[in-house]
């Protein structure tokens, strides 16, 4: 029963990490339209200081949305038992 519980718990993480940077990253593109970038990586090609600015608030939105999810995830297993 505990490996059925872990099981769910994971994939429900899964979901919830990939379809949250997702949406992060579709908002991002909402907020800068069709202005000129690139991403490489972690990095960002582009001249434009609007999209750099977009691009630093959303990139700390996403890193600040894995911590809050790591930490739920320890929470969420720490209470399973």
């Amino acid at each position: 029963m505990i490996a059925v519980t872990y099981t769910i718990i994971a994939v429900v993480f899964v979901v919830l990490g990939v379809g949250g940077i997702m949406y992060l990253d579709h908002k991002f593109s909402l907020a800068v339209g069709d202005r000129p970038f690139a991403i490489k990586g972690r990095r960002i090609e582009t001249d434009d200081p609007f999209v750099r600015q977009q691009f630093k608030k959303f990139y700390a939105l996403r890193v600040a949305y894995s911590l809050f999810l790591l930490v739920l995830l320890f929470v969420v297993v720490g209470n399973v038992g």
